[in-house]
Formats: C-alpha cells, structure tokens, sequence
C-alpha cells in the first residue's frame, strides 16, 4: 500500500531506465540525456523551481523502502533539478546556460533548507506494476496534464519493455545509435529519446527487403551486418534531422534511391517504382490522396503548392475512383495572382535548426503589397533563399556529395551555384526523375543572370536609378522558384 511523507532528495535515484532515453551508466548520464531531448523544457522547469522553489501540488512516484533505496517513477526531471540546484550534481559536469548557473550560486540558505526534502508518493517493490499503470496514464497516451508527453519513442519503448510488443523501428535506431557513424554525440542523446520514429517504421517497411531482409523485423536483427548499411544509416540520419519525412516518402516515385538502396533484382516480380514490399503504390499514399493525383501534383513544377493534392480530382474515374470527391474544395487562384503567393508562403512548413531568421522573413513578406513594395519583396525573397540555402547545407554536411555554401577559403559562394548544387543533390544527379521534374522551373530560374534572384537583379535594384521590378510579373516568377525554398526547408 502506498504512503505519502517527505523524503530528502539525495535519497532519490534517477530512473537510469527512464522510457524517454536509452538506459544510461549513472545519474549525470541520465540528465544530460534529459536535457539533450528538449533542453527548452528542462532549462524552463529549472527557471521555474528557482523562482518559486518545489509546489508540492503533485507527489514524487517513487518505488522501494529505506533499506533498498527509492528510485523515482515519476518526477525525474524535477529531481534531477533540485540535485544540481543543491549541489548533488556537480554543474561542472553539465554545460547549463549561464544565467542559471549565475541563479544557482545566489540560491539563500532559507531556499535550499526549504526544498532539501520533497513529498514523495512511496510504493513497494512488490507494485511495480501498479505504479507503471499510473506512469504511463500520466505521460504514456500524450494527455494535456501540464506534464512532457512521451514521444514515439518513449511509447515504443515502453511497449517493448512492458507489453513484450516487437518494435522493429526502436531496435535499429537503438543500435543504429551504437553502431552509426554519420551522426554527432548531441544527435546520440538526442535522438535517444526524441526521434521521428513512425517515419522510420515507414521508411524500412518499404525497403527492408531491398536491403537484404524479409522484413523490418529481421532488418533490425540482422543490423549492422547487412549488405548495405552506409545507405540504410543515411535514411536514419535523414529521418533525424527531418530531411526525410511522411511526404518525402510518400510522395517521391522511389525515395530509397536518393540514398543509394538498389531496387529489388527483376526476378523478384516486384517494382520498387510501382510497389512497394507491403504491395502499395510506390508513393506509399492512397491513390486519390485528398482527391487529387499524387503523380500529377508533383509533375507540374508551377502548379500552386497550396492547392497541390487539395483539389477535386476533374477526372473520377482517374486513379481508380468510380465517383467524385465530394469533400472540401479549396479555392483555386491563378498564378499571376498576388493571393497566391500569400497563400503558398502561409503554407511554407519550416523544419530544422538555423531557420528562425527565414520565419522571420517570411512574417515581414507577407506584410507587404506587391502592387506597393516590389522591391522590398524581391530582396526579402532572395534573403529567405540565401538563409534556406545555407541551412539546408549545414542539415546535409555529413552527408556524401553534399552541397557546401562555402569556397574552400571559408568565403561565401555565390548563391545561383549553391542552389544548382542542391537541386542536383536533391534530383540525385537527376535520378529521382520526379524531383526533376518538381524543380525545373527553380533550375531554368536559377540560370537566368536577369532572374528574381540573381546577384545581378539585386545590384540593379540597389544601384542602377531606371531598374525595377514589374509587380504583376512577381506573381509567375515566385509560383515557379517556390518549390525550390520549399524543398530545402523540409
């Protein structure tokens, strides 16, 4: 039965097997691999602590008794905070912002007696079980309670952990994390616990036995002895820096090529441009996705991206649908139309680091009125291209035939070569035939010396007094460089 009374947090154990991290050799381990997850969310409990000190509103779960010692269920983070606030985590050991250290150091005697000993909520050795039930209606079914809900991995984790369940996609990025060599020691901790995991169940669902396995299940045993793992380890890579996601999977003819996975040998019966190994279309999508052919979306480079796959299909009995969509249509603009370009940068989704900047453009553009401020939008563009530019770069560093925005001096290159560059990378050197296709009208942009976003373009407007920019032709311009800024924001 449990009991309720105060505890002093030094005789609290940090769960070492803690369901959002792989397990971990001791305490200081555990909480940088807390903090590596969502250091936002630690560094903003610790703030919290500090100023208000623990509100014992909600108990410490704990499991054990005086004599075996008390491991924490419930509350790690909270007393992992209190530790290094009350020195039993040395801050040497851990790289905490500054102003926290400074907080720390000024913490009053009268602060440090009040937090010591915590309310803890103490179960036997014996109702494990129970307290497990508890922990994952808490944090388990991602509920709205003020606490971190587990992510994917933590829910895969604790399933294999505690149901017996076979979680294919948890034991290869588990030991992709051991045996991986493109990945840094911050994306080790990180992605231990905070990692696109459905995606990667996606992703080798289509291509286990391309490389070499039945299945994701005996792709995982077999790793990392398989035949191809350097290809294998760059999808994993490109799944955790999102790079690669659902729609890149889904929507790409064979998205496996990009990384260099053969296609199954012909005598197998399959082809992986047409089926994938569970016997779908190659794009992993339902034919009629929001009523409106995959294929043909993609295929037209100067269609509006925000009504790409949201329309109607004109056609119903294309795609093998016998009647029509009948569901929400979204209302179509024209592409010289300034609406449209509202609408497609609103629906620019921004993923990855270094690209705070581009949504701070993207806020000031949208202020604007073509008809008004033409040149103010040409140069705001070109910036949000330059800044996408150099973020995609640093996203793929690691990463084989890589573009590079830098000369071999450190000076910057010249922004129309970093582009021709990443659109050959993301074409696969003009393998991935419907890449090509998405980005021929960025790449015949690109090559114009007079274009939107040349150097040229720009040093006019700056310099030249009679130059300048027509309003209605940014409209056209912009439908046919879009697909580009948003390709390399993915």
């Amino acid at each position: 039965m449990q009991r309720t009374q105060l505890l002093p947090v030094n005789d609290l154990a940090i769960d070492l097997q803690n369901f959002r991290t792989v397990a971990q050799k001791n305490e200081v381990e555990a909480i940088k691999a807390m903090i590596s997850i969502k250091p936002e969310y630690f560094w903003g409990l610790m703030e919290s602590l500090l100023d208000d000190g623990y509100l014992p509103t909600e108990n410490i779960i704990v499991l054990g008794d005086a004599t075996s010692g008390y491991l924490v269920k419930e509350g790690n983070r909270r007393v992992a905070s209190l530790k290094i606030m009350l020195g039993s985590i040395a801050l040497t050991d851990l790289e905490l912002p500054n102003k926290i250290v400074e907080r720390i150091g000024q913490l009053s005697a009268d602060w440090i007696n009040s937090n010591t000993q915590i309310p803890c909520t103490i179960y036997q050795l014996s109702e494990a079980a129970i307290v497990d039930r508890i922990v994952t209606l808490i944090h388990g079914k991602s509920e709205k309670a003020g606490r971190d809900a587990w992510g994917s991995v933590a829910r895969a984790r604790h399933n294999k952990i505690e149901n017996g369940a076979s979680e294919p996609g948890l034991d290869l990025l588990e030991k992709y994390l051991l045996h991986g060599t493109n990945l840094t020691h911050e994306q080790k901790l990180r992605w231990a616990g905070d990692y696109h995991l459905t995606v990667l169940d996606e992703a080798i669902k289509k291509t286990a036995q391309r490389l070499g396995a039945s299945s994701s299940v005996e792709l995982a045993k077999l790793y990392p002895k398989i035949s191809h793992k350097k290809p294998l380890d760059d999808i994993i890579h490109a799944i955790g820096m999102e790079s690669l996601t659902f729609p890149a999977i889904r929507e790409s003819i064979d998205f496996a090529l990009r990384f260099g996975v053969p296609p199954l040998p012909p005598s197998t019966g399959q082809n992986p441009t047409t089926k994938s190994s569970g016997g779908k279309t190659g794009t992993g999508a339902p034919p009629n996705v929001g009523g409106s052919s995959g294929k043909q979306a993609a295929t037209n480079p100067t269609a509006n991206p925000v009504n790409a796959g949201s329309q109607t299909n004109p056609n119903p009995t294309s795609q093998g649908s016998s009647t029509p969509t009948t569901g929400r249509k979204t209302l179509a603009t024209a592409t010289n139309d300034e609406k449209s370009v509202k609408k497609t940068l609103k629906s620019l989704k921004l993923y990855g680091a270094n690209r705070a900047k581009i949504e701070t453009l993207r806020k000031e553009i949208l202020k604007l009125k073509l008809e008004d401020n033409p040149i103010a939008f040409c140069f705001l563009l070109r910036s949000m291209f330059e800044i996408s530019a150099k973020a995609y770069c640093q996203d793929h560093a690691s990463q084989p035939n890589a573009p590079t925005y830098l000369k071999s001096d450190g000076s910057d290159r010249i922004l129309a070569d970093i582009l021709r560059d990443i659109v050959t990378y993301l074409t696969q050197n003009k393998k991935d035939l419907q890449m090509v296709r998405l980005l021929h009208g960025p790449l015949t942009e690109i090559q114009r010396h007079d274009g939107i976003l040349s150097i040229t373009s720009m040093n006019q407007l700056v310099h030249n007094p009679s130059f300048t920019i027509i309003p209605s032709d940014i409209p056209t311009l912009f439908s046919n460089i879009f697909p580009l800024l948003d390709q390399m924001n993915k």
